[in-house]
């Protein structure tokens, strides 16, 4: 089985979390979104082959610690995952205050062709004072 970690190192407690996972791969893939203390989501993609877009999304408000959530993104199928990893700010056009930070990751799982389109994994962070 391979597993990836995802560190959301900029995510304050209290924001606001919105999130969506997104696949077409052939193989399963579980995903979780947690702290060292809490889970907060969990998806799970059988393992039913290609064809079908599956996908999942939801929001939730983050409790524990600044700068310690995670997703973890498992593939049984699969003895490596590699992605890539893009981050932003959400902040006026003057650059202060940050008000929030954007994340997406695209894997590959090298079940085929190396595409880096086997699963997404896409989240949003924002406070919500104001």
């Amino acid at each position: 089985m391979a597993t990836k970690v995802l560190k959301f190192s900029d995510i304050k407690s209290g924001w606001y979390i919105s999130y969506f996972f997104m696949t077409e791969a052939d193989y399963g893939y579980t995903a979780t979104i947690h702290d060292d203390n809490t889970t907060y989501k969990s998806w799970t993609k059988p393992d039913e082959g290609a064809g079908t877009l599956h996908r999942h999304a939801d929001t939730f408000q983050y409790t524990g610690s600044d700068g310690a959530l995670k997703c973890t993104v498992e593939c049984p199928d699969s003895n490596r995952l590699d992605n890539s990893w893009n981050e932003g700010t959400i902040q006026p056009s003057s650059g202060f205050p940050i008000l929030g930070r954007d994340y997406c990751a695209a894997f590959e799982d090298y079940g085929g062709s190396i595409d880096f389109n086997d699963f997404f994994v896409c989240l949003v962070g924002w406070s919500h004072e104001g």
